[in-house]
């Protein structure tokens, strides 16, 4: 497996990680993910 799709791989498993806590966590944790995930995806 090529180091771009391992990366690729990686960044889309967080989002979906973040996308999951913030299911589960509710608003007052979006503060943290927004930006957490905006890092993620670029």
């Amino acid at each position: 497996m090529s180091a771009n799709a391992k990366k690729s791989m990686t960044a889309t498993i967080a989002l979906v990680l973040f996308g999951a806590l913030a299911l589960f966590a509710g608003e007052k944790w979006l503060w943290a993910l927004i930006p957490a995930a905006a890092l993620v995806w670029y």
